[in-house]
């Protein structure tokens, strides 16, 4: 459904939302204000930011005012609508009872994405969903003890006993794991990139990819780039 600015508000709170694609055309600032009311009124529906501008402060301040994901005009029309299936695909998802397999379930480990397996305690499972809804948010160890209902030491011991790292370094893994995808895009920066999986800057952005990964953002990107398997439709310079 289209709704004009004016509107927009209204139109979520008078109907069941489950994705908000916010174009703002040349008017950004217009758009940064409408997305932070947007967040701030509805946490739980992902607003995808779409303006006719770009700058590096415009794509800062729409990841850190809330934006899932930014894209400039004119819009790569398949990205965006595989990424708009795959947000509203993920939401049915929890909806729905889960029943994986045992290679389904490695899989899932792999890509950091535990909270569909369904297998650690109440007090893990909880903070496991809520880091990988919220990667991009600053997520302190105190925080996630906190959901826990538990005290530090003791929430650390049991969260590494069950998922074998401990919560830091999930969150990290887990931030990874999403920037690999993104890397993929040509329409983002490393920098982007970073910003969007919640690093706040690029040479830590850099050290933790190279702690898990064995290379820099820039060297990953760059051996996709070459994979007979990637197309330049893909993939773009940094």
């Amino acid at each position: 459904m289209v709704v004009p600015f004016g509107q927009a508000i209204c139109s979520v709170l008078t109907r069941e939302v489950d994705l908000i694609l916010l174009d703002c055309g040349f008017e950004a600032g217009f758009g940064l204000q409408l997305l932070q009311d947007f967040k701030s009124r509805f946490p739980g529906i992902p607003v995808i930011f779409v303006t006719a501008q770009s700058s590096e402060d415009i794509v800062t301040r729409a990841f850190k005012s809330g934006a899932r994901d930014y894209f400039q005009k004119p819009l790569p029309v398949f990205a965006v609508r595989d990424l708009i299936m795959k947000l509203i695909g993920a939401k049915r998802k929890t909806a729905e009872p889960r029943d994986i397999s045992n290679a389904g379930q490695q899989n899932q480990t792999a890509q950091g994405h535990l909270c569909q397996i369904g297998r650690f305690q109440p007090a893990v499972m909880k903070v496991v969903c809520y880091i990988e809804s919220n990667f991009s948010k600053m997520i302190s160890l105190e925080d996630m003890a906190g959901l826990a209902n538990m005290s530090k030491f003791h929430f650390s011991r049991l969260f590494n006993r069950e998922v074998g790292m401990s919560p830091v370094r999930y969150l990290k893994y887990v931030r990874i794991q999403r920037a690999k995808d993104l890397l993929k895009r040509a329409d983002l920066s490393v920098f982007a990139v970073a910003l969007k999986v919640g690093f706040e800057d690029v040479s830590n952005f850099n050290k933790n990819f190279k702690n898990f990964e064995g290379c820099t953002p820039s060297q990953f990107r760059s051996r996709l780039h070459l994979s007979p398997h990637s197309t330049g439709s893909e993939l773009g310079e940094i």
